[in-house]
């Protein structure tokens, strides 16, 4: 299907590569209502071009395949909003014009789908799911589970008992619920990324089998985290997974969880061959995403494993809009060139 598009239109598509957005401050974005439940995404279309870049500012540490892109998966934090948990103008427009030409964006995240959600997602204008947790739940557009995995009781119980030993403050992501044994200066830190509000429940021990839980993240000053991390891996080994996603954060998952894994389920869901997706991302948490993908993009404020498992390192950061920069090289300018060539 050829993709027709009005000079004005393509004219609001010709950004410059190398513009860069000042940040106003580090107030939050006001609340912009809530996905509309009528609408569903739309059909992706296909074009007979191929997607490789056609000028950057770019690191290349793989060979790309050059596949046409007709999804983009996009991390959130350090990725998709910049270091004020803000969703800039250009970004915005990016994944519009994007979703207008039949390429839509899915966001796969270690958050859960709270507060943030209900801000970003409907300015962005999103009908599609989206991958919470780490991979371990799947959300339709209107909130609806579609996929969901719980860590295992014995899993659960010894990092409750680890944590009680070592001092170390442990959050339990439940669906759509946080829950601790007392709010800290660490579960405080969980309101700046609009997760939902933490709530201290007294011993975490006496939910364990009555509240399933998804994941579980120990939470301390960072030198602790690399202190602790060994010893859960001994701990787990061949039990559970271990990711990061934020400094003074280690997650526990259940063994051979990821978002790659679970963005690969909502994948084949959709029937979409993954050499068709572009994963966008910056964390440790999303070293198997990018590595799934057809082609994996690391912001330039990513972090080493990131940037290794990545087909192209941006030289922009979240800060610089690098998610706009990759959509409009990697989707809307191939798209451009294929209509102004057949025009």
């Amino acid at each position: 299907m050829r993709c027709t598009i009005k000079d004005a239109h393509i004219s609001r598509l010709k950004l410059s590569w190398n513009e860069r957005h000042t940040i106003p401050g580090c107030s939050m974005p006001n609340p912009a209502g809530y996905l509309s439940r009528s609408s569903r995404w739309p059909p992706m279309q296909s074009s007979q071009t191929d997607c490789r870049p056609v000028s950057s500012k770019r690191t290349v540490t793989k060979a790309t395949s050059g596949a046409e892109i007709k999804l983009i998966a996009s991390d959130v934090d350090g990725t998709l909003l910049n270091h004020c948990q803000q969703l800039t103008p250009a970004v915005e427009a990016a994944v519009k014009q994007a979703s207008a030409l039949g390429v839509p964006l899915v966001v796969a995240t270690g958050k859960a789908r709270g507060p943030w959600a209900h801000e970003v997602l409907p300015r962005l204008g999103l009908t599609t799911p989206g991958v919470f947790l780490q991979g371990l739940l799947v959300y339709d557009a209107d909130g609806n589970r579609l996929y969901e995995q719980q860590l295992p009781v014995d899993v659960a119980r010894d990092c409750i008992s680890l944590a009680k030993e070592r001092g170390i403050t442990l959050t339990a992501y439940c669906g759509e619920r946080i829950l601790c044994a007392a709010t800290d200066s660490h579960t405080d830190r969980l309101n700046f990324y609009k997760e939902p509000p933490p709530e201290a429940v007294g011993d975490l021990a006496l939910i364990v089998g009555e509240i399933q839980i998804q994941k579980l993240i120990f939470m301390a000053d960072q030198h602790v985290i690399d202190s602790l991390r060994p010893q859960v891996e001994l701990l787990l080994t061949g039990r559970a997974s271990l990711t990061t996603a934020l400094s003074g954060m280690l997650e526990v998952l259940p063994l051979g969880a990821s978002k790659g894994a679970g963005l690969s389920w909502l994948l084949e869901h959709l029937g979409v061959d993954p050499a068709h997706v572009m994963a966008l991302g910056d964390g440790e948490n999303d070293v198997e995403m990018l590595q799934m993908a057809g082609m994996g993009v690391a912001m330039g404020n990513a972090a080493p494993k990131a940037k290794s498992a990545a087909d192209v390192v941006l030289e922009e950061t979240n800060d610089e809009d690098g998610v706009a920069k990759a959509i409009i090289r990697y989707v809307l300018e191939p798209r451009l060139v294929a209509v102004q060539g057949s025009s």
